[in-house]
């Protein structure tokens, strides 16, 4: 009987070592993280995106806790930031890909967006295209896509009439989201 209790006793500390918090290591920062992708942008013609072309994003959001907000896709200019300033072309660090989201979105100007607004909780996945006419850009510097979450989108009436939206970022930085950019440049897709 002490054989079959020593073996008994045995697996136990096995089986309590095993599920012990932190002893398989912790998840990939994206299954933690609601997280933003970008699945295509069209005009293929990278020159169009400073000209003012109308721009299409379908884009992917995998939700890790429930929030209810826009989806956002922004075409930003930098006179900051070019070509090779950020990471957005490695899929191997997606919570730095969200710092330099953060980055474009702190030292840049919109050339033009769209907000889908969008529910979720846990594990759902849901994809959402954008269709937006593009400012010409003033050749200042990058350009860059960016689709990242908003909690508020205001519409503002202008003097003269017209109406702008007023879009209110959620950085990395406050709100457990992985945004996401792609740089625009000649070889751009």
């Amino acid at each position: 009987m002490t054989g079959a209790l020593a073996r008994t006793r045995g697996a136990l500390a096995a089986t309590a070592f095993l599920f012990s918090p932190g002893c398989l290591g912790e998840p990939p920062i994206e299954e933690r993280w609601t997280r933003l992708e970008i699945l295509s942008v069209a005009p293929g013609e990278a020159a169009a995106y400073g000209s003012g072309a109308a721009v299409s994003v379908r884009a992917r959001i995998t939700y890790r806790e429930v929030l209810t907000g826009f989806l956002v896709a922004d075409l930003r200019e930098s006179a900051v930031l070019g070509a090779g300033d950020t990471g957005f072309e490695s899929s191997d660090d997606p919570l730095g890909a969200a710092r330099d989201v953060d980055r474009v979105l702190a030292s840049s100007t919109s050339l033009g967006h769209d907000a889908v607004p969008v529910t979720g909780f846990d594990h759902l996945i849901q994809e959402a295209t954008f269709a937006f006419d593009g400012a010409p850009a003033g050749g200042a510097g990058g350009l860059f896509l960016v689709v990242y979450f908003s909690e508020d989108v205001d519409e503002m009436e202008l003097p003269g009439g017209g109406e702008i939206e007023i879009v209110t970022p959620i950085f990395s930085t406050e709100k457990d989201i992985l945004s996401a950019g792609v740089e625009l440049s000649p070889e751009s897709p």
